[in-house]
């Protein structure tokens, strides 16, 4: 597929309704001259049912996987709908921060002047490497130094950004 953007007016592969939406969205990303790494967040990319149909389209890939695994996901009664529980997983747990747009922080006046080190933590994380997308599990910290001219944000805050971070592949 080429990087380039279509001229205007000229047909893409998008206007082909039996295309499949990974390609759509891809073609999104291209003609805005963006990036798609495994970190990178796509969802202003996505237009509404979109995820839906990705995880439609992930389901079929992740049976083909199962199936060249030679899995017998018909007649082994653990693994029927395995593709299904694996499309959603990784879609709507594991990979979600890169479909959904970064959560609202509202910054508020550091009315009390802080200046002192604040650590919010332990925060539990989960994600992904991107190399072999083995899991990767863990707690972190956050230190925020915030002196008497910069705004703070609510601690809670920090663990949903974390959560929307880690919710990408990640390097180990």
């Amino acid at each position: 597929m080429s990087s380039q953007p279509a001229a205007p007016g000229a047909p893409t592969v998008a206007d082909d309704e039996g295309t499949p939406v990974s390609v759509k969205i891809r073609e999104r990303l291209a003609a805005a001259r963006r990036r798609f790494h495994a970190n990178d967040n796509i969802a202003e990319f996505l237009q509404p049912g979109e995820l839906e149909l990705l995880l439609d389209e992930v389901e079929t890939k992740m049976q083909g996987v199962l199936d060249s695994l030679v899995i017998d996901t018909e007649g082994d009664h653990n693994t029927q709908s395995t593709a299904r529980r694996v499309a959603k997983m990784y879609l709507n747990e594991v990979f979600k921060g890169r479909y959904v747009a970064p959560p609202p922080i509202t910054e508020f006046p550091n009315a009390e002047h802080l200046n002192e080190l604040m650590i919010v933590g332990p925060i539990t994380v989960r994600s992904a490497c991107s190399h072999h997308f083995c899991p990767v599990i863990g707690k972190i910290w956050i230190g925020v130094l915030p002196n008497e001219h910069t705004n703070v944000i609510g601690l809670s805050k920090y663990a949903r950004l974390v959560d929307w971070v880690m919710g990408r592949p990640q390097i180990q």
